[in-house]
């Protein structure tokens, strides 16, 4: 399967959005000068997928987990698939997307843009403080494209109307102890690591603590302090 990850190597591509399929399915179809169409597809992580016609029909045949019928968490649905297409870091990242694309469509695009925005960025800055905290690595790169995926499951699993909504009780100090848990992560991990100098330690603190006041900001009600704590214990547990 030939991709092209980044749009800007397509030579003079006119994107086309076309409507639903079969009422579930999107595509995104882009022509370029050449006979051959192209599916071109852009994630919030300013990230693109580029495949020819043929390959993304193969992908939907190949993958009737993306029509979502009956919707697995994304960590899951890759592992119960066995295409080889999708067996290395950077095809698991791929695999994510294209998860997070097509529940996309089923969740409805436009329809939850603000919840979607949200997500993305609390989940971003979660990852973004754990490959602080461990001096990065390719680990959180490749999540920052894997967590798409999560956070379109979210919306698939948000309560769509308030009425359905259980726990409708004020979440404030549960938040205030799982923000002063992250804090004390913090000063902890940076007290007791040995590749920081002394004198560096107190700016990484400050550092750390002004990503944490980002998720204290973007963590509104009890479904999103429920899904950032599910998130950071999936993907970010160190011993």
């Amino acid at each position: 399967m030939k991709l092209v990850v980044k749009i800007s190597q397509i030579c003079i591509i006119i994107l086309l959005l076309l409507g639903y399929k079969n009422g579930t399915l999107a595509q995104a179809a882009a022509i370029s000068r050449s006979t051959d169409s192209l599916i071109v597809l852009h994630f919030q992580t300013n990230d693109s997928l580029v495949y020819s016609r043929e390959d993304f029909d193969n992908i939907l045949s190949n993958h009737p987990e993306f029509l979502f019928e009956e919707a697995f968490d994304p960590t899951l649905s890759y592992h119960l698939q066995h295409d080889v297409e999708f067996t290395s870091e950077a095809g698991q990242d791929n695999y994510c997307m294209l998860y997070s694309y097509f529940l996309m469509q089923v969740n409805g695009e436009q329809k939850y843009t603000t919840q979607r925005k949200r997500l993305f960025q609390l989940f971003s800055k979660i990852n973004e403080l754990f490959a602080l905290i461990e001096q990065g690595g390719t680990y959180f790169g490749h999540q920052h494209k894997r967590l798409l995926a999560e956070v379109e499951y979210s919306i698939y699993l948000m309560p769509k109307d308030k009425s359905r909504l259980r726990k409708t009780y004020a979440i404030n100090k549960q938040k205030q102890l799982y923000i002063q848990g992250l804090r004390q992560l913090v000063a902890d991990e940076t007290a007791n690591n040995g590749g920081i100098e002394p004198q560096r330690k107190l700016n990484q603190i400050k550092r750390l603590n002004a990503i944490i006041d980002d998720i204290n900001q973007l963590i509104a009600d009890n479904f999103s302090l429920r899904r950032a704590q599910h998130f950071q214990s999936n993907y970010y547990e160190y011993y």
